[in-house]
């Protein structure tokens, strides 16, 4: 089970918002999403750009507050085909060690592996 806590809210250049939130999952610890709400439409090539940025200041910042470390982060953006949910984000996952990272990507293919076989819900367009 998760929740969601907001953390920032951010004005781009263009005007609009994004959100980075820090997701409260038991499985993984020091997780955070930021967000291009999804009634804003789609981001475009400079808001996407923009975000990446933001996104790996945030991280950067992040890790250097809970970690004492700010290297010890992975970002992870899925374009449209790959997300499972609607709406542009980014994963900010904060990572101490290989361990942790190792324990990241087995959860992440259990979650993948789930949705292709129909058994987790899945957005994306069916190819």
């Amino acid at each position: 089970m998760s929740s969601s806590i907001l953390i920032n809210e951010h004005s781009l250049s263009s005007g609009k918002q994004c959100r980075l939130y820090q997701i409260k999952l038991n499985l993984i610890p020091n997780y955070f999403l930021l967000s291009f709400p999804k009634d804003q439409g789609q981001p475009d090539a400079l808001e996407v750009a923009s975000m990446l940025e933001l996104g790996n200041r945030f991280a950067r910042k992040l890790a250097k507050e809970v970690l004492a470390d700010s290297e010890a982060y992975t970002l992870l953006y899925s374009g449209y085909s790959a997300r499972r949910e609607k709406g542009w984000h980014i994963h900010i996952m904060l990572l101490e060690n290989r361990w942790k990272k190792a324990w990241l990507y087995m959860i992440l293919a259990s979650k993948n592996f789930a949705q292709a076989i129909g058994l987790r819900k899945d957005d994306s367009p069916r190819r």
